[in-house]
């Protein structure tokens, strides 16, 4: 039996930091909002393979560029800190875990409610979107690309008075 190995999760975790990734919010599904959250480790874990299957956001708003990409190894003593608990801490090796930041700013995404989010790669823009601009309305959007990353939670009301970092650790 064939074992896919840490080197080869790492080479996948290179590749997979040299890409142009797109983070896509979407409104979802407003019935979404009277569904209990996951409340232990069990029920997340449920609810994660249930969206894992999903091919596409269900309502989507726009996209934004990635902010920060970097490698990162786990580390008790961390100051990467993820919702689940778990810390890490950059590095300058390259690893199988790969961190990325999103940001909304301000003005972005508003007047809408977002429940989801997608981490997507061949994402194409009509060419009329300045190369610097970090956000782009779903309108400007050409193909979204391949999702490779969903996300669903609470309502987020963007009533562009808050900026909305979204931060994830990829791992191969």
């Amino acid at each position: 039996m064939a074992v896919f190995t840490q080197g080869g999760r790492t080479v996948l975790a290179q590749a997979l930091l040299n890409m142009t990734l797109f983070l896509a919010v979407g409104e979802g599904d407003p019935e979404w909002d009277n569904q209990p959250l996951p409340t232990t480790p069990e029920e997340q874990a449920t609810r994660d393979a249930a969206l894992s299957v999903l091919f596409d956001l269900v309502s989507k708003v726009g996209v934004t560029r990635t902010r920060e990409k970097f490698f990162v190894k786990p580390d008790n003593a961390g100051t990467i800190l993820m919702s689940d608990g778990a810390a890490y801490s950059q590095s300058e090796t390259p690893t199988p875990y790969v961190f990325v930041r999103f940001q909304l700013d301000l003005p972005d995404a508003a007047n809408t409610t977002l429940r989801e989010t997608g981490i997507f790669v061949g994402t194409q823009l009509q060419g009329t979107v300045p190369a610097g601009q970090q956000y782009i309305p779903a309108d400007n959007v050409v193909n979204f690309g391949t999702m490779i990353e969903v996300d669903r939670f609470a309502p987020i009301v963007r009533d562009g008075s808050i900026g909305q970092t979204f931060s994830f650790i990829l791992t191969m």
